[in-house]
């Protein structure tokens, strides 16, 4: 479990780190999917929590089948998934931010953000192989 600040970005990157070396995952897979819990992680913290530090997220990591799964669960309001639209840079009219779900959709084979009755569950999938 780790709280909202943006510093505990850091320390869950770390363990999904860890967990794939031990997994023997290469380096490449391993930095995009620390890409992408930073990304899901940032995108709670900011949108969800609205920056408020004493929330709680609950991250975990599974390998079954050389499918790598990424849960986080957060205890915000309900996100509605038809408004998480990946929208791919505008090169003429480059912007700061809002890119996250586009990466996200280009580095993972499945990604899925599920309201529950209290909060959200995102959902992320990548194949090892």
């Amino acid at each position: 479990m780790l709280f909202s600040k943006k510093s505990h970005i850091k320390i869950a990157r770390s363990v999904l780190r860890d967990f794939l070396q031990i997994h023997e995952s290469s380096e490449s897979l391993i930095v995009d999917m620390e890409i992408v819990l930073g990304e899901i992680l940032a995108n709670v913290i900011k949108h969800t929590y609205k920056n408020d530090e004493t929330k709680r997220i609950i991250v975990s990591y599974t390998l079954k089948d050389e499918v790598f799964h990424v849960l986080v669960r957060d205890f915000g309001p309900p996100v509605d998934p038809a408004r998480l639209k990946p929208t791919p840079p505008d090169l003429e009219n480059p912007r700061e931010g809002g890119y996250g779900l586009y990466i996200i959709s280009r580095v993972t084979d499945e990604f899925r953000v599920r309201p529950l009755r209290n909060g959200n569950l995102t959902v992320v999938k990548k194949k090892l192989r």
